[in-house]
């Protein structure tokens, strides 16, 4: 899921990268075709990773959109959702959250991908990037460190990634449930 938030924090993030999303969260739903009343999102949030329904994530959104592999089998999603879980109620990653604003005020991969990265639990991109990686999958062209949920070129955010990939699909925006 890709989110752009009203907040004062998710208005300066979209204006540092310069990008049209401001948080990226995994989406679980029991049905291809849902609803919208019974998905759920696990997303990195200050001041810790939550899971809660997806009528409750997107309040508020100027506009969000949830994209899907298509090529994944089940227990390739499982494997996605088991891996974000890992994080569960785990710390937000504020220190990475300031290397990413190193990067995007710098228009540079520097702070987040050749520096010492600051230890700790991820922030919303790197949630989506790390469940992703558990089966070998990325959702950009760099790693889950510099990943952001969106990003003006040269560099690329998650939304932009799976909009220029066919193996990836719109399956909900704001408007198609809410």
């Amino acid at each position: 899921m890709l989110l752009a938030g009203t907040s004062a924090m998710s208005l300066a993030i979209m204006r540092a990268t310069g990008g049209r999303f401001s948080h990226a969260g995994i989406v679980v739903c029991p049905t291809p075709g849902f609803t919208g009343e019974d998905g759920i999102v696990i997303e990195a949030l200050m001041p810790r990773v939550v899971t809660r329904p997806l009528h409750i994530s997107v309040l508020g959104a100027s506009r969000w959109e949830i994209w899907s592999n298509k090529t994944l089998a089940d227990d390739q999603r499982w494997a996605i959702v088991w891996a974000a879980c890992l994080y569960s109620a785990a710390d937000y990653g504020y220190g990475k959250i300031a290397e990413q604003g190193l990067d995007a005020a710098f228009n540079t991969t520097l702070f987040t991908e050749k520096m010492p990265q600051v230890r700790g639990v991820p922030i919303c991109s790197m949630l989506a990037c790390l469940s992703y990686n558990e089966i070998g999958l990325s959702l950009g062209p760099t790693g889950a460190r510099s990943i952001a949920p969106s990003r003006a070129a040269p560099h690329i955010g998650i939304a932009e990634f799976v909009a220029g990939n066919a193996d990836y699909e719109r399956s909900a925006a704001k408007g198609d449930i809410d």
